[in-house]
């Protein structure tokens, strides 16, 4: 095919050849030094974090505009890295594994405390939507929170796949184990499945999910 160049042999990648590092074809890219923990979109640039507290702001064309670290855990249960959150402001909302919340900017002070979920499990993913966002914990709670103020609460039968908003249903859809399930404001609904849901797809009106044996199939609430 036009435009497919030969890359370097699987034994140049397993040694660490520099040169095998960079991939043909792309604009430009980075030997890590340190383990990847999040990458996301941030107003044209991209902010990376990397192990163990580093923080950087990187434009489109690979240089680093500025660099912070990651914010203190409240918390024992650690300060593991959760999710990363590109807010309209110009700041980073951060969510660490203790489930506190802070807001970091690359040209301001220091990282600003949110407060902490209330919660005593470690946090294992957050969801954000138009109308908070949703929670989830190791121990496979759901709390879905507006602010400070708890809306709902829920026990999922495993852990989840991914969670999306959804504004046909007005609530969060929930790629369970074994298990669909609907956060909304009308209450918890929960359909058993016999597989695995991986992904839930949202366009327009439809909502298709994708379990672990390849299957497509509509979410219906």
């Amino acid at each position: 095919m036009n435009g497919l160049v030969d890359g370097p042999s699987r034994a140049s990648v397993r040694r660490g050849e520099v040169a095998a590092l960079h991939p043909s074809g792309h604009l430009w890219s980075h030997a890590l030094e340190a383990e990847p923990l999040a990458l996301i979109e941030h107003h044209g640039n991209v902010v990376l974090a990397l192990h163990p507290n580093a923080l950087y702001l990187i434009d489109e064309e690979g240089r680093e505009l500025a660099r912070t670290t990651l914010p203190e855990p409240q918390d024992s249960l650690g300060a593991g890295l959760v999710h990363l959150q590109s807010e309209d402001d110009g700041t980073v909302h951060i969510t660490l594994r203790d489930g506190s919340s802070h807001k970091v900017s690359f040209d301001g002070p220091v990282a600003v405390a949110l407060g902490r979920a209330p919660t005593d499990q470690p946090i294992r993913d957050v969801a954000y939507g138009p109308q908070g966002r949703l929670l989830l914990t190791e121990s496979h709670d759901a709390l879905w929170l507006d602010g400070d103020a708890v809306r709902m609460t829920a026990r999922l039968s495993g852990p989840p796949g991914q969670v999306v908003w959804s504004s046909e249903h007005e609530g969060w859809l929930i790629a369970g184990w074994r298990e669909r399930v609907l956060l909304s404001s009308s209450g918890f609904k929960r359909t058993e499945q016999n597989n695995v849901d991986v992904a839930v797809y949202s366009k327009d009106s439809k909502v298709m999910i994708v379990d672990n044996d390849g299957t497509w199939s509509a979410f219906e609430a």
